[in-house]
Order: structure tokens, then sequence, then C-alpha cells
């Protein structure tokens, strides 16, 4: 019942927040389902829905089953708080790998504003512009996100420190308006609003939280446009109804005739703008089930983990530890689309997932409860939320969570025990 009391707002415990996440990611899939105007070409199977209801449950049941095995395991009463010190180091680390990170990018990949999209994206894939030590000293700036969350959590006043914070989360965005990727421009906007809703509100439906969300969409349009028409050649009316109608998205869940003329009508003014960005952004959450539908038609052979697992095999070809043919980890059905966290547990255990699952939500309980206490491990927590709200549209852990887990626990672990040894030599 103390779930139910609370689903609405973010007071409570853990398990609160990991429930609340779950839920909450497949109400948004739902609404978006409903309001956009979409038809569906094919119905889902009840192999599919049958599989991800059996995942949402095995991490569920995880979860719980964690939380009443270790239930007589005593957290610490006292709160832990984040030192000024570690702070300090991680926000400086993080400046520092972005820096590397542009310098990277600009000076030795050729990436350039004055390039088009396609340029850039053609120069990031040569292989002799890659400089293996720059990836290296550049990956520190996935964490972006954690020295505005630990100033949230802080509750500090230091303006300029809030906006150098807030600056971090441009460090993707630009990246992905150079290289055209829209989920890079998606993922730092939905971790903001995810920190600003956990941990600044206590209404999950609040005036304020509701502004943060409209404010972070109406930035989100514009850039996805504004990609999209660098796609198309001509914005002439046939180019961008063939646009439209090529659009991997289309095979599965096109846009209805009514809506498309409408958009092809008002192509020129904001009208047309704002229904071509709204139906795109439905799409673009929705359709990755569909994919996912698809794909389990096809029975596709499993990877064993290395799907899930493909930057951690990028970074191991590349150290020359591993030679794993990227190509044999892409989508197997061919289409370069989104297949859901669930997609990418079906490619590489199959019906095997419920086990992995059982286990992810046994891991999800140690780090909330743990959590609640510590807040050197909220970066994990926010993870966790954010990954488990859209389980049915990205697979975020393939693309980079999985390494920001990694990378902060390593700095963690680096940077704690740095900080005791300091200590006990005062002492």
């Amino acid at each position: 019942m103390m779930i139910f009391r609370h689903f609405f707002t973010n007071k409570g415990t853990g398990d609160i927040l990991f429930f609340k996440s779950l839920v909450f990611g497949i109400l948004i899939w739902i609404f978006f389902h409903l309001v956009t105007p979409l038809d569906v070409v094919n119905p889902l199977s009840w192999s599919t829905i049958m599989y991800i209801i059996c995942n949402y449950l095995a991490i569920m049941g995880g979860y719980v089953v964690a939380k009443v095995c270790f239930r007589n395991k005593q957290v610490k009463e006292e709160k832990v708080v984040v030192g000024g010190a570690f702070f300090k180091v991680m926000l400086i680390l993080i400046l520092t790998s972005s820096l590397i990170r542009y310098v990277d990018l600009f000076f030795v990949r050729d990436v350039s504003f004055t390039n088009a999209i396609s340029s850039n994206k053609y120069n990031l894939a040569q292989a002799e512009n890659f400089s293996i030590v720059l990836g290296l000293l550049g990956s520190l700036r996935i964490l972006y996100f954690v020295p505005y969350l630990f100033y949230t959590i802080q509750k500090k006043t230091n303006l300029k420190l809030l906006v150098i914070c807030l600056l971090l989360f441009l460090v993707p965005m630009v990246e992905g308006y150079l290289r055209g990727s829209r989920r890079l421009i998606f993922e730092p906007i939905a971790i903001l609003i995810t920190i600003i809703m956990v941990f600044n509100y206590t209404k999950l439906f609040s005036k304020s939280a509701i502004l943060v969300t409209l404010l972070g969409l109406l930035l989100v349009m514009p850039i996805s446009n504004f990609i999209l028409k660098e796609r198309v050649d001509q914005w002439s009316s046939e180019a961008f109804l063939e646009r439209m109608q090529k659009a991997p998205y289309n095979k599965f869940v096109p846009i209805q005739a009514s809506t498309k003329d409408f958009i092809l009508e008002h192509r020129n003014n904001w009208k047309g703008s704002v229904a071509f960005n709204a139906v795109h952004l439905g799409q673009y959450i929705t359709h990755g089930v569909y994919e996912f539908d698809y794909l389990q038609s096809q029975k596709p052979t499993k990877k064993k983990g290395l799907y899930n697992s493909f930057v951690l095999v990028k970074l191991s070809n590349k150290l020359g530890l591993t030679k794993i043919p990227l190509d044999s980890l892409m989508n197997p059905t061919g289409r370069v689309t989104y297949i859901t966290f669930f997609g990418g547990q079906f490619l590489d255990f199959g019906w095997f997932s419920l086990v992995v699952m059982f286990f992810y939500g046994g891991i999800q309980n140690r780090a909330f409860i743990f959590g609640e206490k510590n807040d050197y491990l909220k970066p994990i927590t926010v993870v966790f939320i954010f990954t488990n709200v859209f389980l049915l549209v990205f697979n975020f852990m393939r693309a980079q969570m999985l390494v920001v887990l990694i990378l902060y626990l390593l700095m963690y672990v680096l940077l704690r025990t740095f900080e005791s040894r300091k200590l006990r030599m005062k002492l």
C-alpha cells in the first residue's frame, strides 16, 4: 500500500522509486501510442507481449527476492554525504575529459560545425583518425551528469558552480548535433529531467515538474527537426514526402494519411513543423516494440551477451585484445532502428533473459537500498531509474550506460581509497 500511497510523489524509499520507474515507463509508452496518429501495420504477437511481461515480472521478482533475502542485513543509519574533495576532483576530471574529447573531434578526427552531418559521420568512421589514447582520456565525459546530481543532492547555492554543472550536459548534445545523433541529444535532457524530478520536487506531477518536462521536449523537437532536414537533400514537398515514406519507423508504425496530408499542407509554417515533430516523437518512442516483434519473428542467432556489451567489445577490439567483427553485433534484420531493451536481451539470451533480469532486479535492489543512505551511490540509482523508464524505448545499456556504471564505480573506488589513505596519514 505504501507504494501506491506515494506513487505520485517522490517521497518514500528506494523501493518506491524502483517500481515507479518501471510503471512510469510503461505509462509513457502507452500514452504516446494512444495520442500519436499512427497506423499499426502488424499487431504485436502474443510471443512478444508475453516475453515483455515475463521480463518485467522477472526484474520485479528479483528485486523483491533480494529485499527479502537481505532483510536482516542492516544498512548503516548515518547518512554518507559526498566529500568536497571528491566533488571537486570528479568535476575537474570530467571537464578535462570533455575538453580532450573535443580536441580529438575537431583536431584529430576532422569534425566541424561547417561540415554536413554525413561528412562528420564519414570522418568519425575512418580508422586512421582514431586515437586510442585520446579515446580513453576522453571517456570520463560520459559522467557529465554526476556533478549536477551531487550539486542538487547537497543543495548547494553557488551560481557559478551550477552553471558549470549544467553546461556539462551540452557535452554530449553538441556531439550529437555534429554527428546527427538524436539519442545523444535526447539522453542528457532526459537524465536532467530525471534528476530534477527525483531530487527537486516532492510531487511527480507538480507544475514545476511538468514545466521542466515540456521545456525539455521543446528543446529536443527543433534540434531533431534540424537533423532530419539535414538528411533530406531538398526541402521540397516531394523530398519531404519521400523522406516520411522511407523513414525506417514507417514500416511498422506509419503516420496516418490525414496527418501526413496536414503536415505537407503546412510544411512551410509552424503548424506543420509542430505536427511533424510531435508525430515523429511518438514514432520514436513507440516503434521499438514493433521492431522487436519483427526481430523475434526472424529467429536470430543468440549473441550470448556480446550484443549488449557492444561498446566494451569495440574497445577490446581497438586495444587488440579481441577481433570480434562488429557487424556481427548489429541488428541481424539489417534495420538501423532501436529494438528496445528487451530486444537486446532476446538477441543475447532468448528466454534465458528471465534469469538475467531476475539478477538485474536483485542488483538494483542493493543499489537502491544502499543509495538511500549513501550519496556516493546516487549516480548508480539515477542510471537505473533512467534505464527503467525507457525499457520499452531504448537499450541504453548497450549504448553507454553499462560503461557509465563501470567508469563511475572505478572512479568511486579509486578516489575513495585515496581519500581514506590521505585521512589515515593525517591521523
